[in-house]
């Protein structure tokens, strides 16, 4: 971590990767604002970027986590580059897989999205205490208690999270069953400005079932339009696996009349024994972009420039014009 003159406007989507949405020698892309509905194409180097975005002040002192970042990506470029090419999860070594868990765990604390939800986090804290506040003395402490950070303060915190990244989420990354996902460019997958993405079937009442390391996680990052990775847990793999083998010992006219989509069973878990990419279906498809809507920020990133779903979305539930924040049930 250092001040090195670096970059003034600094991304928090690797332009790299934007590159793979874009077309053209200046490779352009389709931009969706969830907040003023608008859309629009410009360059991917003047999207999810802002100016001194990792720069702070402290104790006198600027610094900056820029220069560390560009080399986090000029890394992994490569290695995602090979992934791509290879068509296949199993030409990861299982160095480069843990590089890649290294940079998805600060890719997931370096975006706008992540750092204005810790900034919510105080204002969270203080709407909840002054609803069980019972005096005036009792709001007058939770005035004294809750603290707003300026936005140096909040930059300088959310730093720590992404210094810690690598120690703190990496091996949940690591640890999870990896798939590459398929599809073909008249259904591509988008990408948004917080492109990791979770969701969750198994419902765990109050304590929520969003998390890296919660049983049942889904996890999806978008690697171009025809092609993006999924890390689940690896109660997903068991689950198909044991689901496939009780298959294969069914005669196929009972499989096909008592079994929900055999094949799907079967291509998951061919996907998991070869690495080759599991074909997403238009519906798959569709669940994977709105997770990309639902995450984002403010801006959704595609090769074409249908932006139906985004707006169906946002016209149905308001409140995801802007990305996820943390609730208190």
């Amino acid at each position: 971590m250092s001040y090195q003159s670096p970059a003034k406007v600094q991304h928090y989507v690797p332009q790299f990767l934007l590159r793979n949405f874009g077309r053209g020698k200046k490779h352009h892309l389709h931009v969706f604002d969830k907040q003023t509905e608008r859309a629009f194409e410009t360059n991917v180097k003047n999207v999810a970027g802002e100016n001194h975005f990792y720069d702070f002040d402290l104790k006198g002192h600027k610094l900056t986590l820029e220069p560390s970042l560009s080399q986090l990506e000029s890394k992994t470029k490569p290695v995602l580059d090979r992934l791509l090419n290879a068509d296949t999860i199993h030409v990861l070594s299982p160095e480069e897989r843990a590089w890649l868990s290294v940079f998805f765990a600060v890719q997931f604390t370096r975006t706008r999205a992540f750092r204005e939800q810790w900034r919510a986090l105080p204002e969270l804290i203080d709407e909840k205490l002054r609803r069980m506040a019972k005096s005036d003395d009792d709001l007058q402490a939770v005035e004294e208690l809750i603290r707003r950070p300026d936005e140096n303060q909040t930059t300088l915190e959310v730093a720590r999270f992404m210094i810690d990244a690598p120690k703190d989420f990496a091996p949940h990354f690591a640890s999870k069953t990896w798939l590459l996902l398929q599809t073909d460019r008249r259904a591509p997958f988008m990408i948004g400005d917080n492109p990791l993405t979770l969701q969750n079937s198994i419902d765990m009442g109050p304590l929520g079932n969003i998390g890296l390391g919660v049983r049942g996680i889904e996890i999806y990052f978008p690697l171009s339009p025809s092609r993006a990775l999924a890390m689940w847990c690896p109660s997903h793999e068991e689950m198909f696996r044991n689901a496939a083998t009780n298959l294969r010992r069914l005669p196929p006219e009972i499989a096909a009349t008592h079994i929900r989509d055999p094949s799907g069973i079967e291509e998951i878990a061919t996907a998991m024994d070869t690495g080759r990419p599991l074909r997403f279906k238009p519906i798959n498809v569709i669940n994977f972009n709105s997770l990309q809507i639902l995450y984002a920020e403010r801006y959704i990133f595609s090769s074409v420039e249908d932006f139906t779903l985004a707006r169906e979305i946002i016209s149905s539930h308001p409140n995801v014009r802007y990305g996820p924040r943390a609730r208190i049930n």
